[in-house]
C-alpha cells in the first residue's frame, strides 16, 4: 500500500498570530530571554530571528504535537517536523508526560542545523507513546526561522476529500463579523491556500444590517435572515449547505462575536482528511478561550450536571501558557461523561448527522447545541489550536437568558428528544426561585416561573413563538443597572466586596428560611442600611439577612442596582409560582408526550423552511 505525507499543523510564530493575541507569545513559543519581543520579526525577510545563544521552546499550546491524540483518532504515523530556516543552531525534539504530579521531559533527538542559505528540512521524529511532543532551538549564531509544520505518513487510501461549509450566525455584531470575513478572505480562502476549494463560508445575518453584496464573494456568502436566534440562523446555514453542489462533508458552526485564528480551520481540515473510519461521525469541538483573559481556556467540551441540572465545562479552566495545563488538557477520559456536548462557538459536524438525525430544535437560543450533541450521541475530538476567543462569555450574567431562556429550553429539549433523562431540571428551579425572592430580585423569580409556564404551553407554542419578541419582553424584566458613580457616595460601593462572605448561625438560617428573609417580619426588625451583594449567581444569605435594601453590583462594568424589599411583589410572585407549579405537577406528563410526538416535525427540513420563510 502506497504512503503519502500529509500536514497535521502549521507552526504558529509570534507575528503569524493576530495582533490581538500577539502579546500572548507564550501560547506560541517561550524564550530564555523573557518578554514579548524576545523574538525579533524581520518584516522584509518575513522571518523570526532567534538571537545568538537564545533558546526558543516550542512545547506550547499552538506548537506542541499531541502525538497520542493524532495516533488515536487518525491514520497518522511516522511523525515529521518540517522547518524552513537560515543560520546555525541546535534542534532538540522531546516528549513530555506526567509521572504522578511531576512533569517529565525526555529527549528524543538532538541535531545541528547549519545553513548559510534559506533551507527547508524535514526531520523524522522518533516514535513515542507519550502524549506530547515539542522541540526547542538553541541559536549558535543569529538564527532565522521562516516557518514550519508537523507532518505524518499515512496510507494513500486513508486520505479523504473534505469539504467544509462554515456557518456563522450574526445579529448586529458588525465589528466582529466583518473583521472575521476579511481575515478569512486573506488567510484561508485565498489562492494557494490549503483550504482553497475545500471551504465555503455562509454568514447568516439575523439582524439584516450587513451589506450582503459587498461582503460576499471569494467563497463567502452573506444571507439576510429573519431574527430567529442562533438555532434558526445555524439551521438556515445547514439547510443551505445541504443543497450545495458538491455537498459539503461537514458543517462548521461558529459564533459571530469571536476572535479566530485561520489555523483553527486548517487544523480542522487536516484532521478530518485522515480521521479513522470509526471516528467519521465525531464532532470536532473547538476550545473557547476567554476574550478578556486570552491565555485562559474556558471550555472545550461541556456537560449537563446530573446533580443539579446546570451546564458547565468538563475540565477546570486552564492557563494554556503552562506545560502542566497542556498535559492536564490531555485527559481524554473526561470526555466520556454522560450528557456531554459541544458548544456552537466552534463545532464541526458531519453532514451525515444532519441527514440521518434531523435539524436543530427551534428554541431560538440556548440549549440547541446541547440537544443536538446528545441526540446524536456524539463523540468529540479536540485538538490544541482549534479554538476561538469568545467575547464576554465567561462570567457574564443575564437574568432573561440564564433564568428564563436556559430553563425553559432545558425542559423543552428534555421532553422533545428524551435527552438528559437522568436530570431533574425542576428540582434545580425550586430553590432558585426562593433564593431570588430573598435577595429582592422579584423579576428574576418571575423569569423562573415564566420558564415553566411557557414550557407547559407545549409544542404549538414552540412552533409559533416569536423568539425575538419573547427575548425583548424578558430582557425588559432585567434589573436596570446604573453606573456606580450615580449612587450616593456614603454607600462606598467601590470599597465594598460583592463576593465577600458572611455566615449565619443555625438560628439565623432558620429565621432566614421561615420568614423569606424578613418578608414576614415587622419593619422595625429590619435594617435599612443596604448591603453590597453580587448581581450574578453568587449568593450569600448572610449578606441579605434582615435587610430592607440591597445593592447588587456587577464589577465587570462597574454598574449596580438598588433592590428594595417589597412584600406585595413577593407574595404575588409566590401565589403565581404555586399556581404554575400545580399545573405542572398535574399536566407535565401529557405536555412532555406532546413534545415527543412533535419532535420529528420540529427537526424536519419541511418545518424549518416554513418557519424560516424560505
Amino acid at each position: 500500500m502506497s504512503k503519502t505525507v500529509v500536514k497535521l499543523q502549521n507552526l504558529i510564530l509570534q507575528h503569524d498570530a493576530d495582533a490581538n493575541i500577539r502579546s500572548y507569545v507564550e501560547l506560541m513559543h517561550k524564550s530564555s530571554k523573557p518578554g514579548i519581543h524576545s523574538v525579533i520579526y524581520d518584516a522584509g525577510d518575513n522571518c523570526h530571528i532567534i538571537q545568538k545563544y537564545d533558546v526558543l521552546d516550542f512545547a506550547t499550546y499552538f506548537n506542541s504535537l499531541q502525538a497520542a491524540d493524532w495516533k488515536k483518532h487518525t491514520a497518522a504515523e511516522h511523525f515529521k517536523l518540517k522547518l524552513i530556516y537560515k543560520g546555525k543552531g541546535t534542534l532538540e525534539i522531546s516528549e513530555y508526560y506526567r509521572s504522578s504530579k511531576n512533569i517529565n521531559c525526555s529527549s528524543l533527538l538532538t541535531m545541528l542545523l547549519d545553513s548559510g542559505e534559506k533551507t527547508e528540512i524535514t526531520i523524522d521524529i522518533p516514535d513515542t507513546e507519550k502524549p506530547l511532543v515539542g522541540f526547542s532551538i538553541t541559536a549558535l549564531e543569529e538564527f532565522r526561522l521562516y516557518g514550519g509544520a508537523y507532518l505524518a505518513e499515512v496510507d494513500s487510501e486513508a486520505v479523504r476529500d473534505i469539504r467544509l461549509s462554515m456557518v456563522s450566525t450574526t445579529f448586529k455584531k458588525e465589528e466582529y463579523i466583518t473583521r472575521n470575513i476579511a481575515l478569512l478572505k486573506e488567510k484561508a480562502l485565498c489562492e494557494g491556500s490549503d483550504l482553497e476549494g475545500h471551504l465555503s463560508v455562509k454568514v447568516i445575518d439575523n439582524g439584516r444590517t450587513l451589506d450582503a453584496e459587498s461582503l460576499s464573494g471569494s467563497g463567502i456568502t452573506v444571507m439576510p435572515n429573519a431574527n430567529v436566534g442562533g438555532a434558526g440562523g445555524f439551521t438556515r446555514g445547514m439547510i443551505e449547505s445541504l443543497s450545495d453542489d458538491p455537498k459539503p462533508t461537514h458543517v462548521l458552526l461558529m459564533d459571530d462575536d469571536v476572535m479566530i485564528m485561520p489555523e483553527s480551520l486548517f487544523r480542522t481540515y487536516y484532521l478530518l482528511r485522515i480521521v479513522k473510519p470509526e471516528y467519521y461521525g465525531s464532532f470536532i469541538s473547538g476550545a473557547m478561550f476567554d476574550y478578556d483573559i486570552r491565555e485562559m481556556q474556558y471550555e472545550d467540551v461541556g456537560y449537563v450536571h446530573v446533580a443539579d441540572g446546570s451546564y458547565g465545562p468538563l475540565k477546570s479552566h486552564l492557563d494554556m501558557r503552562g506545560l502542566g495545563s497542556l498535559l492536564d488538557n490531555e485527559k481524554m477520559e473526561e470526555k466520556s461523561k454522560n450528557n456531554s456536548y459541544a458548544g456552537w462557538w466552534f463545532c464541526c459536524i458531519p453532514m451525515t448527522a444532519i441527514e440521518q438525525n434531523g435539524l436543530p430544535l427551534p428554541v431560538f437560543v440556548r440549549g440547541d447545541d446541547v440537544e443536538f450533541s446528545l441526540r446524536n450521541n456524539a463523540d468529540f475530538i479536540t485538538i490544541n489550536g482549534i479554538c476561538i476567543w469568545h467575547v464576554g462569555f465567561a462570567g457574564k450574567f443575564n437574568a432573561a437568558m440564564e433564568l428564563y431562556q436556559v430553563h425553559r429550553n432545558s425542559l423543552i429539549i428534555q421532553a422533545a428528544s428524551g435527552i438528559c433523562s437522568d436530570v431533574d431540571f425542576i428540582k434545580r428551579l425550586k430553590p432558585m426561585f426562593w433564593k431570588e425572592l430573598t435577595r429582592f430580585a422579584y423579576n428574576n423569580a418571575e423569569q423562573i416561573t415564566d420558564s415553566i409556564e411557557d414550557f407547559m404551553r407545549g409544542p404549538e407554542f414552540l412552533k409559533s413563538a416569536n423568539g425575538e419578541e419573547i427575548m425583548k419582553a424578558h430582557a425588559a424584566k432585567n434589573d436596570k443597572l446604573l453606573p456606580i458613580e450615580e449612587f450616593p457616595p456614603e454607600y462606598n460601593i467601590k470599597k465594598g466586596d460583592p463576593y465577600s462572605y458572611k455566615r449565619l448561625n443555625l438560628f439565623k438560617k432558620l429565621v432566614y428560611a421561615a420568614t423569606i428573609n424578613g418578608h414576614l417580619l415587622p419593619g422595625f426588625m429590619l435594617r435599612n442600611w443596604p448591603e453590597i451583594i453580587a448581581y450574578d449567581w453568587f449568593f450569600v444569605p448572610g449578606k441579605n439577612f434582615r435587610r430592607k435594601r440591597l445593592i447588587a453590583v456587577n464589577p465587570n462594568d462597574n454598574t449596580a442596582c438598588m433592590r428594595v424589599m417589597n412584600r406585595r411583589k413577593c407574595f404575588a410572585a409566590i401565589s403565581r409560582y404555586r399556581k404554575v407549579m400545580k399545573n405542572y405537577k398535574k399536566h407535565h406528563k401529557a405536555v412532555e408526550d406532546a413534545y415527543r410526538k412533535a419532535f420529528p416535525e420540529l427537526v424536519s427540513e419541511k418545518f424549518w423552511k416554513e418557519y424560516l420563510g424560505i
